[in-house]
This record gives C-alpha cells, sequence and structure tokens, in this order.
C-alpha cells in the first residue's frame, strides 16, 4: 500500500501541480499587469514548495526502514523521480566519500538543492541532457575541503529578466551551511543551458 500510495502521489499529484505551475507561468508571461504577474509568480513559488514536501513525503513512504539512507542512496532516489517528468533519467556521477565525509545537515541541504535544480530543469530549461556530480573532494574558494553539486543541462538558459525565485532558494540553503551557489554555461552546443554548482563545506 505505501508503495502504490507513492506511485500515485508521483505519477498523478506530482505530474498534475507541475502541469498547473506551467499554466500559470504561461498566464503570467501573457499579462501586461505588474501586480497580477507577481501575484502568479507568487502562486508559482508555493506550488513548487507543495511539490517539494510531497516528493519529501513519497520519499518517507518508498524507504524501508531497514534501508541505507546514505547520501548516496539519497541522490540516486531523486534522479530516479526526476525521471519520469523529465523523460529521460540524468546521468550521474560520485567522487570521493559522499556518504561518510558530508555532514547530515549539508547533506540534507544538499538533497533540497538537488530537487529544486531538477525541477527547475524541467520546468524551465527545456532540457535533452542532464549531467549530476557529486564530489566530496572539493576545496571551496576560500580553501575550505567541502562538497560540490553540479547540475549541467543542455537547455535555453536562463532568460533575462525570468523568474528567478529558485536560484535564490539554491543560494539560501547553501548559505546556511556556510557555502554558496553560482550558475555558469551548460553542456548544450556553443555553452547552451545551464549549469548549476551548488558548494558547502562538509
Amino acid at each position: 500500500d505505501r508503495d502504490r500510495i507513492a506511485r500515485d502521489l508521483h505519477d498523478l499529484v506530482i505530474q498534475r501541480l507541475f502541469a498547473t505551475g506551467m499554466m500559470l507561468e504561461s498566464a503570467q508571461r501573457r499579462s501586461a499587469v505588474p501586480e497580477v504577474r507577481d501575484g502568479v509568480g507568487g502562486a508559482v513559488d508555493e506550488l513548487d514548495v507543495t511539490i517539494q514536501e510531497i516528493r519529501s513525503a513519497i520519499f518517507a513512504l518508498q524507504q524501508p526502514a531497514e534501508a541505507p539512507t546514505g547520501l548516496r542512496t539519497r541522490v540516486l532516489r531523486e534522479i530516479t523521480m526526476a525521471a519520469v517528468p523529465l523523460g529521460f533519467t540524468p546521468s550521474h556521477r560520485f567522487v570521493g566519500p559522499v556518504d561518510t565525509a558530508v555532514g547530515d545537515l549539508t547533506g540534507k541541504n544538499l538533497i533540497a538543492a538537488l530537487r529544486e535544480t531538477l525541477s527547475n530543469a524541467f520546468r524551465h530549461a527545456h532540457a535533452d541532457r542532464i549531467e549530476v556530480v557529486v564530489d566530496a573532494t572539493a576545496t571551496l574558494p576560500d580553501g575550505r575541503p567541502g562538497v560540490r553539486l553540479t547540475v549541467a543541462d543542455d537547455g535555453v538558459g536562463v532568460p533575462e529578466g525570468g523568474r528567478r525565485s529558485g536560484l535564490h532558494n539554491l543560494e539560501r540553503r547553501a548559505e546556511t551551511v556556510g557555502g554558496a551557489s553560482r550558475l555558469g554555461p551548460g553542456i548544450g552546443a556553443d555553452g547552451g543551458g545551464t549549469t548549476v554548482l551548488w558548494e558547502a563545506p562538509y
């Protein structure tokens, strides 16, 4: 029953919320009234939060009590759950002692950042390829050792003046654990797409 409920939440509820969010964003772009655009944008942000909360509930439903809950396992679970709405499975790579080096709080925020980034890629990037790398041997700009999450896509990139609430969420999560988040060129032709770099000390 737990697996069936989790599947229904993912395949029915989340997909409907995704579709609703995309319709709202389309309406937001067509509106010429700033107050309406802001109001619709706020509603879309609330939908994003709701989707993330449901995905956390799905993870809890699908996670047997005796199953390992290391960071590697949680990353793979997020990638698997993202594959259905994306239409393909992002590639992944782990570097270093991901399960043993990364602390619980940093790991929790990294997973939330991955979830947010994959959600943004589905909703906005229109990507055909996404690469996820979790590197537990990273050196932060200030010289501290840490973990770096890289999510790169070949989509359309971040438009000028587009909604950046998801990017601000990533920055806030990184700052919570003493890290940072930034954007770079993607993996499409001529640097098309977006690369999100999210890093924090262990």
